[in-house]
């Protein structure tokens, strides 16, 4: 398996970074990188122990996501980047922004850094979210021998039936599309350290670093329109921004707006212009 795993696409002179979710290959933002083509070289990296890019060993913190990503610039002698990033993938962004400000031209978080993982994410980890803590607690006291043996065998991603494809657009509320469905089909599991490396979001403070950033910033959130609750606390928490780096620009629909909507693209290409 390689160290890191991407897919490079454009022709510009400029560069920009482009960091999926979790369960996701890089390739989920090849729409953001066909549209940048022309003025953006566009380097879609799939995240550490999750997809095709080797682990981070040990127990990961966000100082060690920032230089995993810088690790991968510098190994392709990039100078200022754009970072673009998603759930996950932002987290990672915005870790790299602040601990390597210097590095990054321009940051856009879809759908995060408002807020902090929740303490019991169950929407994100299914019934492990109601022991995340004590799990949290446990690994960084024990390390990575609490999740047992690392296997680096490389992942096998079964072809998926349509079945599964269409159970996945609608779970997400996605157009059927060619892109989608290669998107669904690219999908990957975390190994071990993967599952470490969401142990770090989930530990990680992303307002915190999100208000003491040095570089433009855009910001892109679904408006959860379906779920009234979740629009009040989405727009509470979006509310509390305090840094004047930060544009804000709302969405519809949930967390996977920037895919749903497709005003999206032009709000990214407006602010990369």
């Amino acid at each position: 398996m390689l160290q890191y795993y991407s897919i490079v696409s454009g022709k510009g002179n400029k560069v920009a970074i482009f960091l999926p979710g979790t369960g996701w290959s890089g390739s989920m933002g090849m729409p953001i990188a066909d549209a940048l083509h022309k003025e953006f070289t566009t380097h879609m990296i799939d995240l550490p122990g999750i997809g095709k890019s080797t682990g981070i060993e040990g127990v990961v913190t966000e100082r060690d996501m920032a230089d995993w990503l810088h690790g991968y610039i510098e190994k392709n002698h990039l100078d200022k980047v754009a970072i673009i990033g998603h759930s996950l993938g932002g987290i990672i962004g915005l870790a790299y922004a602040f601990y390597y400000p210097k590095k990054v031209d321009r940051l856009i978080l879809l759908d995060i850094g408002y807020d902090r993982v929740n303490r019991f994410p169950v929407k994100m980890f299914g019934k492990t979210g109601y022991f995340l803590p004590i799990i949290s607690i446990c690994h960084k006291l024990f390390g990575q021998r609490l999740l047992g043996k690392e296997s680096y065998d490389e992942q096998v991603s079964k072809p998926k039936t349509e079945e599964e494809i269409k159970k996945v657009i609608e779970k997400f509320k996605f157009e059927d599309s060619p892109f989608i469905r290669e998107a669904i089909e690219n999908q990957r599991s975390s190994n071990l350290s993967g599952i470490s490396l969401l142990l770090a979001a989930y530990r990680s403070n992303p307002p915190k670093n999100l208000n003491t950033i040095q570089m433009p910033c855009l910001l892109l959130y679904g408006n959860r329109e379906n779920s009234p609750a979740a629009q009040r606390k989405v727009k509470k928490e979006v509310e509390g921004i305090k840094s004047n780096q930060v544009k804000v620009q709302m969405l519809k629909g949930d967390h996977y707006a920037h895919v749903q909507d497709k005003r999206a693209i032009e709000y990214i290409s407006t602010f990369l212009a």
